[in-house]
């Protein structure tokens, strides 16, 4: 552990813990004259519902203004002998961890990395990315997260739009950065075996498989990760502390354009996930089992996945390569107290059979994010819990890469079909789409906006594409998510749709949400996507694209006409009738398990996809 380090920590602690009880005190005094508090105005941003739910010094306090790794020894310095992860057989305590930071930071030191330096992460998560992004921001470097599957014209593109010199990646990865290499302008290539941080037997055997990599090491611009350890081992560094809105960490999103961009998250953006989370209402604590699934190239897995369970102490379990279909396998090996991921994921558990009659009481909380909930999902799953013995409460969350993922949340106050009520330094607000103007009243569909402390800085070298999303409003800069939704007068946040999914029949305006929430509800149903369909009557209409369970051998037109009158018995307008319904035998699922809907409208993979 470095001393000096973290007598400086101290030192600004102590400044900072004066600075919030000045805070605190005027707000005390302000708030025992009523200027906090007054009549509702109609208008959800200034009347703020949700905040009844909050402790009232959750709502007065604030993330500590630290980087990254200030943060992480803030939380964990006292709890050194403590797990901070484990990895394929192998824990580490905190201390450890420090250590690994430490030696990092010396390496890429060593290696030029300086501050404001990009350095570019293309890997899984493994202890190698963990103690990266940790050290990188100590020495006020930047990481540049990179999915692993993109294509090598594609992680060349992102290389060069960052003006990397520098690149972390998985061995596997380095056949396509051999032909893309001297396109990019990278001076040092740091390779990663992925069972490197495994026990000694499961790396001793991997070195074995993996010796068909040895060749790229003779190379001068490639180095594996042990040899870059030990050529920076003890080697002076300096440590950068914390200054304002200052970019820790670039991740990639297709955005609300399907353009991809670099989102730029701060210091700042890390602490709030972490503050907001902590007052949430989940059944977390110190210790608490925590099995990450989510890749660390994404604001979901490197934010909430990573970064806040290692600040805030819980017991992270870290699968490097997750496969949806072995989840039932990672639950009955691993028996943690929370997990995270998409709804997709749950629903391959409900259908295993390793795990049909396990007892699954350890687990405390799920949390669901990423993709729609509906309410008959949701019922599923609780049932599938109570039957084998748990009391886990199902989470439900909502948020953008913009808003490092992390904007709602249900533990506090839930309701059928909502996302429950922002997080306690989150104001949403429902403006008529396409303006910055607020909708009086609850219950009013409109654009949902989003001003947070977790608020990207922006897109990476695209201004005009970040004034398009973050826009200044007369209270503040608000994200526009491009989603509809609306608020009730309770605070709890419902989304309706995205506004690109939105259909415009006839004049009318039609949710596929709303259409396949009551065509799930059906018997025979596995799971339903509604997408746009040309037609010559309406121009565009919803079509919906069904997958049947198992054994299901009931007619297709039956199944239809039981489907018509469902509509013709619900609240929905006749113009929600799907003028189409195909039956496939899947949908087809994004790289982190949402349904790809673009897919759907693209007719000739829906001639793959019909079900015989």
């Amino acid at each position: 552990m470095n001393k000096e380090d973290l007598y400086l920590l101290r030192r600004k602690l102590d400044r900072l813990n004066e600075l919030e009880k000045k805070q605190r005190d005027i707000y005390l005094r302000n708030l025992n004259k009523g200027r906090l508090q007054g009549p509702l105005t109609g208008y959800n941003s200034i009347d703020k519902p949700w905040l009844k739910y909050y402790k009232e010094s959750d709502i007065e306090g604030d993330a500590p203004s630290l980087t990254c790794f200030e943060n992480l020894l803030f939380h964990n310095i006292d709890k050194l002998d403590e797990t901070a992860y484990e990895y394929l057989g192998r824990s580490y305590t905190y201390e450890e961890f420090f250590n690994q930071i430490d030696e990092a930071a010396s390496a890429f030191t060593k290696m030029g990395v300086k501050k404001g330096d990009i350095v570019t992460i293309c890997s899984i998560t493994t202890p190698e990315v963990l103690a990266t992004f940790f050290a990188l921001n100590k020495i006020g470097a930047i990481s540049n997260m990179v999915d692993v599957r993109y294509t090598e014209k594609a992680i060349e593109g992102y290389i060069k739009e960052a003006n990397s010199k520098y690149l972390v990646t998985l061995d596997l990865c380095l056949p396509k950065i051999e032909k893309i290499i001297d396109k990019t302008g990278i001076d040092k290539v740091v390779s990663i075996r992925p069972t490197l941080g495994a026990n000694k037997k499961l790396d001793t055997l991997a070195k074995l498989g993996n010796r068909k990599y040895n060749k790229y090491y003779k190379k001068d611009k490639i180095i594996e990760w042990n040899k870059f350890i030990e050529d920076g081992f003890n080697a002076s560094y300096k440590t950068f502390g914390y200054r304002k809105n200052a970019v820790a960490s670039i991740v990639h999103t297709g955005g609300t354009t399907g353009v991809p961009k670099g989102v730029m998250l701060t210091n700042d953006n890390f602490n709030n996930v972490a503050y907001q989370l902590e007052r949430a209402g989940a059944k977390s604590h110190r210790g608490w089992r925590f099995l990450n699934i989510m890749p660390p190239f994404i604001a979901y897995g490197i934010g909430l996945g990573l970064y806040t369970p290692l600040v805030l102490g819980w017991h992270t379990i870290i699968v490097p390569k997750f496969d949806p279909e072995n989840f039932d396998k990672l639950l009955d090996k691993y028996k943690p107290n929370g997990v995270m991921g998409v709804p997709t994921y749950f629903e391959n558990v409900m259908k295993s059979k390793k795990i049909k009659n396990k007892d699954l009481s350890y687990l405390t909380d799920i949390l669901l994010g990423g993709d729609r909930t509906s309410p008959e999902f949701e019922k599923r799953l609780t049932t599938y819990l109570k039957d084998h013995n748990c009391n886990a409460t199902v989470e439900k969350g909502y948020s953008m890469t913009e808003a490092s993922a992390a904007a709602t949340f249900s533990a506090l106050a839930n309701k059928d079909n909502s996302v429950g009520i922002p997080l306690v330094k989150t104001t949403i607000k429902i403006v008529k789409p396409g303006t910055d103007e607020e909708i009086y009243g609850y219950n009013e569909v409109g654009e949902v906006c989003i001003n947070t402390k977790t608020m990207m800085k922006g897109y990476y070298n695209k201004e005009i594409d970040t004034s398009n999303v973050k826009k200044r409003h007369v209270d503040g800069f608000y994200i526009h998510s491009g989603d509809l939704g609306y608020m009730d007068k309770d605070g709890l946040v419902y989304i309706k749709d995205r506004i690109k999914r939105m259909i415009i029949r006839s004049g009318f305006k039609v949710f596929p949400s709303e259409i396949e929430n009551l065509f799930i509800t059906h018997p025979y149903i596995e799971s339903v996507a509604v997408v746009a369909k040309e037609d010559n009557v309406d121009i565009h209409a919803p079509k919906a694209c069904i997958v049947l369970k198992d054994n299901v051998n009931v007619d297709k037109e039956q199944i239809i006409n039981e489907l018509k009158l469902m509509l013709q018995e619900s609240d929905l307008p006749p113009y929600f009738e799907p003028v189409e319904y195909d039956f496939l035998e899947s949908l087809p699922k994004t790289d982190i398990g949402k349904i790809d809907f673009k897919a759907l409208e693209n007719e000739e993979n829906i001639k793959k996809l019909i079900r015989k």
